[in-house]
């Protein structure tokens, strides 16, 4: 679960995985986006994020608008493993835990953050760095 300041207020993420093995290894499969309403004091899902983008990751979860970065995509979720129990696993070195990737919410499809699909990110766990338009 992740919390980011978004332009209408308050934006709560939930990741959805795909579990194997026991529950050690995994895979993301989706997200539910929603924004705190405070007038009705409740969260109500929100099924897009305009021309935003939200960085979601071990250190830092965040909304930043498309318009202010080259090469990115709005209305899409950027995101790391996080999951700091993976590394201790025997999956681990097996190349298990690399959950690093974009998902769409246009489309619901998934991308690659990287270009390189031999790239293996296993120690130390990737992290976002806050960018400054």
């Amino acid at each position: 679960m992740y919390l980011a300041e978004g332009p209408s207020g308050l934006l709560f993420t939930v990741r959805h995985l795909l579990h194997w093995f026991d529950e050690v290894a995994y895979m993301t499969v989706g997200f539910e986006t929603f924004r705190l309403d405070e007038t009705a004091k409740k969260w109500v899902e929100i099924n897009s994020l305009g021309d935003g983008m939200l960085f979601l990751g071990l250190n830092t979860s965040m909304w930043v608008s498309c318009g202010d970065f080259k090469n990115c995509r709005g209305n899409s979720i950027y995101f790391t493993d996080d999951n700091m129990e993976e590394s201790t696993s025997s999956f681990f070195s097996l190349g298990m835990g690399e959950d690093s990737d974009v998902f769409h919410l246009d489309d619901m499809s998934f991308g690659s953050i990287h270009d390189d699909e031999d790239m293996n990110w296993k120690y130390p766990y990737p992290v976002w760095v806050v960018p400054n338009p």
